[in-house]
């Protein structure tokens, strides 16, 4: 039996009526390539059944085409989402991704690092676990290959870096409660431990000096982002003689909880007390009453982190790029005006 022919790269050109070189940029995704041209080239291969041999290429060129991609923690749908972007803005320039799920662990983030390096990875895009250092940081900056950190960052490293503008929307969703006429309001998930933390806390502590109010340290409650917690959260800060009628959580997780923390007491969101969260996971919108909360396109993200590598390969003695994208508030049923009788009521629960 006679094997059939295997179509070669000279033949997708013959056929084509282009080099081998057009071909390869087609393949590999070249961005100078006239569009017309990839689509004209991109038509002969689907029609001529022609399979890249990406291994072939790799022994040739010494690349992988493969980028590290290090999440601090994937069950988080805010951080998925932001996965999905950075595979999408990857996948646009041909390159394949290794994804690595850290679970906030600096010991497993670490060996994702030497895993990545021994299948010489074109470079990293990494969401820094807790406790990530300046020094661990510079570790991998000293392997000359392009590192660009997303949605968190690490202090006194100057490298590529694709987020959100953390302070300004903890600022956009107190400055609300505020113009809703509450004063005595609380931050549910203060985490001084990731720079997120660190920006939403004192977006939150800037708003409420701007409008020359006192920050009650009891206001503040710190803890860890999950539903468990805000849950406990919300169920301390109501037993208290004076409770807070308005509390914004660090994100929406948090707010969930407290959300229901707060029916657990007989007390309705929005109208007892008022709850913003951040980052408008879907779920948000699908709570009764919705949840009020500062929008985070996390997609946009990862698709930021994605281009800020591109350019990064293209042009590596570039400055580091800081890409902040502008917040959002959507406002739902979660936040309501203060009506005395409203804190009143909650006082007696």
């Amino acid at each position: 039996m006679i094997k059939p022919k295997r179509i070669s790269l000279k033949d997708v050109a013959r056929s084509a009526g282009v080099s081998t070189g057009t071909v390869s940029m087609v393949l590999n995704s070249n961005p100078s390539v006239a569009p017309t041209t990839r689509a004209h080239v991109q038509q002969v291969i689907n029609e001529l059944g022609y399979v890249y041999n990406r291994s072939g290429a790799q022994l040739r060129t010494k690349r992988t085409g493969i980028v590290g991609v290090s999440i601090c923690n994937l069950t988080n749908p805010y951080f998925a989402e932001i996965t999905v972007g950075i595979e999408e803005a990857l996948g646009e320039l041909g390159l394949a991704l290794v994804l690595g799920h850290s679970g906030e662990s600096v010991v497993q983030q670490s060996k994702f690092f030497n895993t990545t390096r021994e299948h010489n990875v074109e470079g990293l895009i990494l969401m820094p676990v807790i406790g990530t250092t300046q020094e661990m940081l510079e570790e991998v900056i000293d392997w000359h290959i392009p590192l660009v950190l997303v949605s968190r960052y690490t202090p006194g490293i100057e490298t590529d870096y694709a987020g959100f503008d953390n302070h300004m929307g903890s600022v956009m969703a107190t400055r609300h409660l505020l113009e809703l006429g509450h004063e005595r309001i609380a931050f549910v998930g203060d985490n001084t431990r990731t720079s997120t933390g660190r920006d939403r806390v004192r977006g939150y502590r800037t708003a409420l000096r701007k409008a020359g109010k006192q920050i009650p340290d009891d206001l503040v409650i710190e803890c860890e982002a999950s539903r468990e917690q805000g849950f406990l959260a919300a169920r301390e800060l109501m037993g208290r003689a004076n409770p807070p009628t308005a509390i914004v959580c660090f994100n929406d997780l948090v707010a969930f909880g407290v959300m229901l923390g707060l029916r657990n007491l007989g007390l309705e969101p929005g109208r007892d007390c008022s709850v913003v969260g951040a980052d408008d996971v879907a779920e948000a919108a699908l709570w009764q009453p919705g949840l009020t909360t500062v929008a985070v396109h996390s997609g946009l993200i990862g698709l930021s982190a994605g281009q800020l590598f591109r350019k990064r390969l293209e042009t590596p003695d570039r400055s580091p790029e800081r890409i902040l994208l502008k917040p959002e508030l959507v406002i739902r049923g979660s936040s309501g005006p203060l009506i005395k009788s409203r804190v009143k009521r909650t006082r007696r629960n």
